[in-house]
Parts: structure tokens; sequence; C-alpha cells
């Protein structure tokens, strides 16, 4: 069973099961987004610290802790971003995977071009400058950044315009 399941879209490409299952080959290929993507982001997620470098880890959800510690700024930026960009590349695996409509992904990127443009870097000006006073707003931005919740925003928001498209129909 396990095999029939790994081999399928072979065997549909080839034509062994008819041209009938080729609709299941998409709907495997969009499990398969969805599985990848999604694992992706929780290996990114519990790995973080050792895949990504990050010196303030403990120091910008401490307030107590009015003291920078030593960090290489490049090394810092470079790290963010990439878990920026691994992050966002997953969630939108997942879209992908959903919904299987290029508009949806074409506003995706978007969000995800003006995170990097904006977000990020007032995120990486405020962690290394950081001043007590932006402790709290400081939180909530690397929530907001470095976890793909504007990516996750994006799926209840796309099926609510899905629901409303058929409906049109």
């Amino acid at each position: 069973m396990l095999l029939q399941v790994l081999f399928t879209p072979l065997f549909c490409y080839y034509g062994t099961y008819g041209l009938q299952n080729l609709v299941n080959l998409q709907a495997l290929r969009n499990k398969y987004f969805v599985f990848f993507g999604l694992l992706g982001l929780i290996i990114v997620y519990i790995f973080q610290g050792q895949l990504f470098y990050d010196p303030f880890v403990n120091h910008l959800f401490n307030p107590m802790n009015p003291i920078l510690p030593e960090y290489s700024g490049p090394k810092y930026i470079f790290a963010k971003s990439m878990r920026y960009i691994l992050n966002d590349g997953f969630a939108l695996m997942v879209i992908w995977g959903l919904f299987k409509n290029e508009s949806y992904i074409r506003f995706a990127v978007i969000i995800f071009f003006i995170g990097f443009l904006i977000l990020l870097p007032l995120y990486l000006v405020l962690a290394m400058n950081y001043f007590i006073e932006t402790q709290a707003f400081l939180n909530h931005l690397h929530r907001l950044v470095l976890n793909p919740v504007l990516m996750m925003l994006l799926i209840p928001a796309f099926y609510y315009q899905q629901s409303l498209k058929k409906k049109a129909d």
C-alpha cells in the first residue's frame, strides 16, 4: 500500500491506471505540497537554535537584561533573512498545495516581498539597536516577521474569497 502511494505519480504519468486517475495525481501532488510545506515549517521552528545564529534569543524577551550581548551584525542579518525566506517559502508551498491558484500565489509573494523589504529591516534595526522602550513592540514584531504569521493569515482569507466566488457562480 505504501509503495502504491509513493509510486502512484509515476504510474499515473505513464498511464498504468488510466486517464481517470490523473485527477487523483493532482490531488496527491497537492497533498505533497501541503505536507512538505508544513514539515519544513516544523523543522525550521524546532531546529531554529541550531540552524540560525541568534545571540539575542534570551535577551529580546527578557527585559531585565539591559546589556546587549556581543554579536556579528552581518551574520545576524543573514541568519534572520534566511529564516524569513525559509518560513515564507514553506508557507507558500502550503498555500499552493491548498489552492492551486496563481493569483493567490502572486498576492502571497507580494506580501512576502513587502515583509522582506519593510518589516524585516525594521525588526533588524530595532533588535540590533535595542531600547527597553521598544521591547514589547519588538516582541510582537518578532512573531509577525520571523514566524510565517502573515502567510498563514492569508489561508483563511483565500478560503473566504473562494467561498464567495463559489456562491457567485
